[in-house]
């Protein structure tokens, strides 16, 4: 029986995903490849995010969005992240990023970034007429 968590997302572009996963300190491969669970079984993604060289995170492209994949058994290695926060980081840092490109694509630029005590982050974006 497969540990494979699965989440649906509402991530749609590929590059702020990518910008993303690198933000939050994961290595990205884009294109097919696979993540293994603890039992063994295999799961086709589209991205994969690596920590310590192994496949921890797996995005699949379901023609509308990108799908959360990952056994969640796997992450004792990781003592300062957690399961059930990491797609939360994972999509407050993706609606930063595409808040950001959006605004930067209108000419707007980008003054402060900053993280407020109870976890919500402040955008100081600026334009010139």
């Amino acid at each position: 029986m497969s540990h494979f968590s699965r989440i649906k997302t509402s991530i749609t572009n590929v590059e702020v995903l990518q910008k993303t996963l690198q933000d939050l300190k994961f290595e990205c491969s884009i294109g097919k490849s696979q993540l293994k669970d603890s039992n063994g079984n295999l799961e086709y993604v589209d991205i994969v995010a690596k920590k310590n060289n192994k496949n921890i995170i797996g995005f699949l492209w379901n023609r509308t969005e990108y799908i959360f994949i990952s056994d969640f058994g796997l992450w004792q290695d990781y003592q300062n992240m957690y399961p059930e926060n990491i797609i939360e980081k994972i999509l407050q840092q993706y609606a930063i990023n595409s808040i950001i490109r959006s605004s930067n694509t209108e000419g707007f630029k980008t003054i402060e970034k900053q993280k407020l005590t109870n976890g919500s982050i402040k955008l100081v974006l600026q334009r010139w007429s």
